[in-house]
């Protein structure tokens, strides 16, 4: 049994030792004896304090010390609770796109999920499994979104209220590659309400993925050096399009309605070349790199290394449309070397995936994770306005005992 509110039982207690010690001060009858002027005295009971040598009336003492102690326990609000059975494990897998393989992470989560214990399967969003988790691992498959740590960890508050009971501590063991893109300001407010650490089981990030060639159609001036360089080229049915000039009509209904991205990537940008490192998927890129302004609004998919975006991406009915500032010198070998065409494959990679996804660094996951013990389970008890059942029996209890107490008094006078 535990209280929500064990003051009020240390209360109840120290005023049943109160009743008792005032029980022995008791007022007795005094012996009778002939006295002149007694005739002066009111016709009524003499009574006079003593103090008693042997304490008398002990039924009537246990019913009043009684009365206050079920007082104090039902004020306590108790609530009784199954043997607690050590620590129970929350195990988080991410089954987003940062993950290269699905057979990693079960692996992984196998190693440390036990009976008893619940199961967090996140990308987008979570989904709580406390009941045959391992027929959901066997089941787990990655998913083309990105991953949001901020509801994972919401999801693990509630996997904890729910084995709280059962358990003296609570472990929370995340199996993740931590991408950078799965934090946002929401992570950390959330990450402060668990109140232990948090184990991190790595997994692989995918490496690169080369699109192929005939998924990419550029149109654009024939001497564009994107496609001189064999990095793009013209091809029908292209889940790619990349416009180098102005976008048309045309280019909007098809990324409207296709299923395809449109990349709006002007040949010519009106900012002028400066050295600039660009950083697209896990690759950074330095160069003289001619930059521009992006349109407002749109989901960040590139960066300078002064932090401006570079790229940005927002989604139409089927497809998505992503803008490029990146200018792309016509003469030298930027456009040859391997960091480039790496930096290229992720600034046209599909929308909702990532391509060589940047992962957290050290000191974001050492914050993450934390320092101290593992979380109490305790904290995770949780107080009703409702009167629980157990302190409505005590308070009846206490009152039948209260409404007893005049008629043991009477018969002990």
């Amino acid at each position: 049994m535990s209280f929500a509110a064990p003051a009020f039982f240390a209360a109840g207690a120290f005023a049943a030792l109160a009743v008792v010690a005032l029980h022995f001060l008791a007022r007795q009858r005094p012996r009778a004896a002939p006295f002149p002027t007694a005739r002066f005295v009111p016709e009524r009971t003499a009574r006079a304090p003593s103090r008693a040598l042997q304490p008398t009336d002990l039924l009537l003492l246990l019913l009043r010390a009684l009365a206050v102690l079920l007082l104090g326990a039902a004020f306590a609000r108790p609530a009784l609770e199954g043997a607690r059975q050590g620590t129970r494990r929350i195990v988080l897998v991410d089954r987003s796109q940062v993950v290269a393989s699905a057979e990693e992470a079960r692996d992984s989560a196998r190693a440390w999920l036990r009976p008893g214990d619940a199961l967090v399967l996140f990308d987008s969003a979570p989904r709580v499994i406390a009941d045959r988790a391992e027929d959901s691992l066997r089941a787990l498959a990655l998913q083309p979104r990105r991953g949001a740590l901020s509801g994972a960890l919401v999801a693990a508050q509630q996997a904890a209220a729910l084995l709280a009971t059962r358990a003296d501590s609570l472990e929370l063991v995340l199996v993740s590659p931590i991408g950078r893109e799965e934090l946002d300001d929401a992570t950390w407010l959330v990450r402060a309400q668990w109140p232990g650490v948090i184990r991190h089981v790595r997994v692989p990030a995918p490496r690169d993925v080369l699109l192929l060639l005939n998924a990419i159609l550029v149109r654009g001036p024939n001497d564009d050096p994107l496609r001189s360089a064999g990095l793009a080229n013209r091809a029908s049915g292209s889940s790619v399009r990349i416009a180098r000039g102005a976008v048309t009509r045309s280019d909007s209904a098809w990324a409207a309605d296709s299923g395809g991205m449109l990349v709006r990537w002007p040949s010519s940008l009106a900012g002028g070349d400066s050295a600039n490192a660009l950083i697209a998927g896990n690759t950074v890129v330095v160069a003289r790199f001619a930059r521009d302004s992006l349109p407002a609004g749109g989901t960040p998919v590139a960066w300078w290394n002064d932090g401006r975006v570079a790229a940005a991406e927002r989604r139409t009915r089927t497809g998505c449309v992503r803008d490029v500032r990146v200018g792309v010198p016509a003469a030298g070998d930027l456009v040859l070397r391997e960091s480039f065409r790496r930096a290229f494959d992720a600034l046209i990679a599909p929308c909702d995936r990532v391509r060589d996804p940047i992962l957290a660094d050290d000191s974001i996951v050492a914050k993450l994770r934390g320092t101290g013990s593992l979380a109490p389970a305790r904290a995770w008890t949780r107080t009703s306005d409702a009167v629980p059942p157990l302190s409505r029996g005590l308070l009846l209890g206490a009152a039948v005992l209260l409404v007893a107490e005049p008629l043991f008094r009477r018969r002990a006078e």
